[in-house]
């Protein structure tokens, strides 16, 4: 076996001045160049932040998940609006009648050491995370009964019970099983083998790693030859390699969208996220617990003018959990807009009037207020929330911001002792929001807002148990119900964004999961 992650251990504890003695201990049956800088041309430089593992099931770093996707191809892909295409799997087929799916592979895929991929190694990937303590691909599994292999590239995969996003648990990368089927320590340092458009080549310890094209790539062999991996300490040193100029490329979910819309010199990717923005109420104090209130709320900001001024325009619109860059989205939505009509209306329904000496919406002399709970460390957060302020007291609704500690913010949202809190959630491509909004997640699950309605209860679990044939119905009528409802006064979805220098031709194409996954298309100008 091929082991790395042992030498970069070893040097790192050796340069603090720590004698292990055990370097003669390392399995490394194919020998590693350490020190050899091959000048290329027609390469790519990136970075990600020092590995502890380069097993994609086991990392559980972000920066190296990305860049272990040059290595490893996932069985499908997930698309901008949260479809799934093809990949290693070239076609499936669901059944209704017990819960599974019957997967066909593509047969001209091989390993990096030239072994044909089958469905083996699909089903021990799939039995490798089922297995794992911490997997970032956890989620995949976690309503996985049982997976069989029905021939060499054809496999069987038993969901537990209907689910709907059951196509979306299909990305996940696939690892060899003559190459991984090794005890738990040894696979954390072996190199990456995979099948994917790049191959391990060299590596300096605590300084790079060098990759080379894999020219038997099944989708074609990339263009660009050679990628350098900069190895560093975190995000932060990711982002000044790349300003420094040490890099050519940077993901970036959440940015300074202003520094670098101005540069010239590069190319800006945007990318939708799951990244969803909102306002919570609490649902156990009798205001907020009003249904024309908060539909009042909804018409209050003019939120695509937070988009434009803190995000320069680089986010959506939403008035629902769903994203409308999705394909599950409602396409017959019409997004709210700034309405001071449609508030004096609805909250005249409910006895305020507007009062011209304090120019706040009153009720039997007390004024329609809220006090805005924020993390104060979260800087963004602050600026929009001041503004959001300036706008409520604008329309006539009084807005205090509570600013505390990220620690106090959280305590206090899981206590109920809140009146609003400006939050957002990071949802899975496997969608699911009933922890945000089941009552059944009031006492034990991320229900903090205490909202009950047997509606939601009902559609939210229709929404989960759904036919992936039929998943779109089912969160259409959800979001028919939210905005009846407005449980959350939605805000937007944040992009993100892939950087790129400007020398690279502009056929770069980013999923949203997977950066890389048209990297073998990718060029130098």
């Amino acid at each position: 076996m091929r082991h790395l992650l042992s030498i970069i251990i070893l040097v790192t504890l050796t340069g603090c001045g720590i004698n292990t003695g055990e370097q003669n201990d390392i399995k490394n049956t194919n020998k590693i160049q350490q020190n050899i800088k091959i000048p290329v041309s027609n390469s790519m430089k990136i970075a990600m932040t020092t590995p502890k593992t380069l097993h994609p099931i086991y990392n559980l770093d972000p920066t190296v998940a990305q860049a272990l996707y040059l290595f490893f191809d996932t069985l499908v892909r997930i698309e901008d609006d949260g479809s799934i295409k093809p990949n290693i799997a070239k076609y499936w087929s669901v059944k209704n009648e017990d819960n599974s799916i019957i997967l066909t592979l593509n047969e001209n895929i091989n390993w990096h050491d030239g072994i044909n991929l089958t469905a083996e190694d699909v089903a021990f990937s799939i039995k490798t995370i089922m297995n794992a303590k911490e997997s970032i691909y956890k989620k995949s599994v976690e309503n996985i009964a049982n997976v069989a292999v029905l021939s060499p590239y054809t496999l069987q995969i038993w969901y537990r019970q209907p689910f709907s996003s059951m196509l979306q648990t299909l990305f996940f990368p696939v690892i060899p099983k003559h190459i991984y089927n090794i005890g738990y320590e040894d696979a954390l340092d072996l190199i990456p083998v995979g099948s994917g458009p790049y191959k391990y080549k060299e590596n300096i310890p605590l300084d790079a790693m060098y990759l080379e094209a894999n020219e038997e790539y099944f989708k074609g062999a990339p263009l660009i030859e050679t990628f350098e991996i900069l190895l560093t300490p975190n995000q932060l040193s990711i982002l000044s390699s790349f300003e420094q100029g040490l890099i050519d490329l940077v993901y970036a979910d959440t940015m300074d969208w202003g520094k670098y819309t101005r540069d010239s010199s590069i190319n800006i990717y945007e990318i939708p996220t799951q990244n969803y923005e909102f306002l919570g109420l609490n649902f156990a104090l009798e205001k907020n617990n009003n249904n024309n209130i908060r539909e009042a709320l909804t018409y209050v900001m003019d939120r695509q003018q937070i988009i434009d001024i803190y995000y320069l325009g680089h986010g959506v619109l939403a008035d629902t959990p769903i994203n409308p860059t999705s394909y599950l989205f409602d396409q017959d939505i019409t997004m709210k807009q700034q309405d001071e009509a449609k508030v004096k209306l609805l909250l005249s329904k409910e006895g305020y009037q507007y009062d011209e000496e304090t120019e706040l919406y009153t009720k039997n002399g007390v004024p329609l207020s809220f006090t805005l709970l924020v993390n104060k460390d979260n800087s963004n957060r602050m600026k929009i929330a001041e503004y959001i302020a300036t706008m409520f007291k604008d329309v006539g609704i009084s807005i205090n911001i509570d600013a505390v500690d990220v620690k106090t913010y959280n305590n206090r949202i899981y206590d109920g002792n809140y009146d609003m809190f400006f939050g957002g959630w990071k949802f899975s491509h496997i969608y699911d929001v009933t922890y945000a909004f089941h009552s059944k997640e009031i006492d034990k699950g991320d229900n903090f807002i205490r909202y009950s309605n047997k509606d939601m209860d009902k559609l939210l679990e229709e929404a989960f148990s759904a036919s992936p044939n039929d998943i779109k119905k089912a969160y259409i009528d959800l979001q028919e119900h939210f905005l009846q409802e407005n449980p959350y006064i939605s805000l937007y979805f944040k992009s993100a964004a892939l950087i790129v220098k400007d020398k690279f031709a502009e056929n770069i194409d980013p999923d949203p999961l997977n950066i890389y996954s048209n990297v073998y298309e990718w060029s130098i100008q």
